[in-house]
């Protein structure tokens, strides 16, 4: 349904919308959704503050802004890019 890495959220809140219709245990859906998310996204939080703490802040801004560029450069052209 949805293949492009910008669609991963949509696609958990997607998930999430149809488990809640499917079962009547809204809590445990909800709190199930919530864990499976900070599961995925909390390495990625702990990797930035360790990065922020090594690197300067305006070296990390810089490249960031520098891939966000890159890759909305990329979505506008096209671009496969195997993701």
């Amino acid at each position: 349904m949805f293949s492009k890495p910008q669609a991963l959220g949509l696609r958990a809140l997607l998930a999430t919308v149809a488990l809640a219709a499917k079962y009547e245990a809204l809590a445990v859906v909800v709190l199930g959704t919530t864990l499976g998310m900070m599961i995925a996204n909390v390495p990625a939080v702990l990797l930035g503050e360790a990065a922020a703490q090594r690197l300067p802040v305006r070296t990390l801004r810089a490249v960031a802004a520098a891939l966000f560029a890159a890759l909305g450069l990329a979505v506008l052209t096209g671009m496969r890019l195997g993701l």
